[in-house]
């Protein structure tokens, strides 16, 4: 009887742990995802805001001044990254937010 428990206990521990390992590597995988998906739409925007200030150069006939696409992209990241985490944007993207003008 002591065998069947030992083998019985044993195939438990085991099971337990199969599903713990299991766990954790689904979570690392979502998490994997979730910033993989962040980066494509980060790059996405970075894109598009390439061609709205050529677009908006060439309407205006000047020359823009561009940076490349991946410090944009990197930006535009944490940004995402922190409205996702925190429902905020971090604090240096206020620098390019208007302030509101108080109603008269």
């Amino acid at each position: 009887m002591s065998t069947w428990l030992t083998v019985l206990a044993s195939a438990a521990v085991g099971a337990v742990t199969s599903s713990i390992v299991t766990l954790i590597g689904q979570l690392l995988e979502g998490r994997a995802r979730r910033d993989e998906l962040l980066l494509v739409r980060a790059l996405e925007l970075a894109a598009a805001r390439r061609e709205f200030v050529l677009e908006a150069a060439e309407k205006n006939g000047q020359t823009a001044s561009l940076v490349d696409d991946a410090i944009v992209a990197e930006t535009y990241f944490r940004w995402l990254k922190s409205l996702l985490e925190t429902g905020k944007l971090p604090p240096d993207a206020d620098k390019g937010r208007r302030k509101p003008t108080p109603a008269s």
